[in-house]
């Protein structure tokens, strides 16, 4: 007898959608096969009319940042997660830094106490102070560093030449927010008295100051060789920059949110400045290209870049979009998106979604072959579908902190019913099965090759 089994289901292996089931022990898959071959269980789930794939990793989320837990923490923001079918969660440093040993074991301590889903963390903000660090963190289990090309924590050419070199000899990889400063402030400067409509702030944000930033970028790890991953891209000049580097052979990867893939520029007037993020919406065009760009494989995997804040810091920028808060929510959102904008108009395949929500991301972390994967001896995390389900999205329904959310009103078809995670259901139904405490640091353990 083993703890659960899951019957009657689809599978979505790597392989494409199978019929059958799996049965869990001690927190990992030990058999997948057809329902006749499943052994007896303590507890057995029905998924019939379901599909069944590996929990989503959201490799970019501001969960925990000890200078802004009015915004999120790791509990509230776990538990959105888990209700996004999200069982590991890559948190980013937002305005705290991560970039000591006693940082990384403050944070752990934090997120084992908090969390329900099980969570890894990037370091950084790297600068010429800190960089020498990455081998260092890279042994404590932390691969990932985070740098910016832009403000508000600019990162000089010559720090990601070094990062990325340090991070290379080490097996990690640096992430960055590629903007151009120069472009940026020119075009802030030129929108002059002209604040008050939302779409301002993309308008000051143009689609070149991507383009140039990932292209110097990319150009620096082709002489380099580290491994670049560009965070948020948004353009269709920046994903021609990224796919002339990924022809040329350079281990550059991207990522893309879900708010970028549903909402454009011209809707930003009427959405108000719940809409203002970093990089901003783009042109019906733009995420079009984002889109395309996602089916054949030119961006890597989906994130929720998951920010929100208080209501009234959003608000504040009624009159001037400079003055609200820059993020959004959309850790409960990734799956929903793929699922409805994508799975359910023709967008993607079912093999994409597995590629670019799980399998992917469970690489780039160093997560896989425990993470991200529907196999035997891998760790028990996965959600549960209905392909079919409609739902009108409402700040109810949201587990975030912040109780707001940029999709207030939406209708969308194909969401997550039940969250798994090392083989403890911790979702189901709108309700929360597990207390704080749950989820565990997942060290990460050297990249592995992607999957188209």
């Amino acid at each position: 007898m083993v703890d659960l089994v899951v019957k009657n289901a689809k599978l979505l292996l790597q392989s494409g959608l199978t019929r059958g089931g799996l049965g869990v022990d001690a927190g990992q898959i030990c058999i997948i096969a057809t329902d006749e071959h499943l052994p007896d269980a303590s507890t057995v789930i029905d998924a019939a009319g379901k599909i069944v794939m590996p929990g989503l990793i959201d490799g970019h989320a501001h969960l925990h940042d000890p200078t802004m837990l009015s915004h999120e923490d790791f509990t509230t923001g776990s538990r959105a997660a888990a209700a996004g079918g999200v069982t590991t969660v890559v948190d980013m440093p937002l305005t705290n830094q991560i970039d000591s040993p006693q940082a990384v074991e403050e944070k752990m301590a934090q997120g084992e106490s908090m969390s329900i889903v099980d969570f890894t963390f990037y370091a950084g903000m790297l600068n010429s102070d800190n960089y020498t660090m990455i081998p260092a963190m890279v042994e404590k289990g932390i691969a990932a560093f985070k740098a910016f090309t832009c403000e508000p924590y600019p990162t000089s050419d010559g720090v990601l030449i070094q990062a990325l070199s340090a991070a290379s000899e080490s097996g990690g990889h640096v992430t960055l927010h590629a903007e151009n400063q120069g472009v940026l402030d020119e075009f802030a400067r030129e929108m002059d008295g002209e604040w008050d409509a939302p779409i301002s702030h993309s308008l000051a944000r143009p689609n070149i100051a991507e383009q140039l930033a990932v292209k110097q970028a990319v150009t620096i790890a082709e002489q380099v060789g580290g491994h670049l991953h560009i965070a948020h891209i948004t353009t269709r000049e920046g994903l021609a920059e990224v796919e002339r580097g990924k022809l040329k052979g350079t281990m550059v990867t991207t990522e893309v949110c879900p708010h970028h893939l549903v909402f454009h520029r011209d809707e930003m007037n009427r959405l108000g400045p719940k809409s203002k993020m970093n990089p901003p919406l783009r042109s019906r065009t733009d995420r079009s290209a984002l889109w395309s760009a996602l089916l054949r494989g030119t961006i890597d995997m989906t994130v929720s870049d998951h920010a929100p804040c208080p209501i009234d810091m959003k608000e504040a920028g009624n009159d001037d979009i400079r003055k609200a808060w820059s993020g959004v929510d959309g850790i409960q959102m990734i799956l929903r998106v793929l699922l409805s904008e994508g799975i359910n108009k023709g967008r993607i395949s079912f093999t994409r979604l597995l590629n670019v929500a799980s399998l992917n991301p469970a690489k780039l972390f160093g997560l896989y072959p425990r993470k991200g994967v529907l196999a035997v001896g891998a760790d028990a995390d996965f959600v549960i579908i209905d392909p079919t389900r409609e739902e009108k999205l409402t700040s109810e329904m949201m587990f975030s902190k912040c109780g707001w959310t940029l999709y207030e009103n939406m209708m969308m078809k194909g969401a997550p019913i039940m969250t798994i995670v090392r083989g403890t259901p911790v979702y189901e139904e709108d309700r929360i099965l597990v207390e704080s405490g749950h989820g565990r640091f997942q060290a990460m353990k050297g990249i592995a090759p992607f999957e188209d």
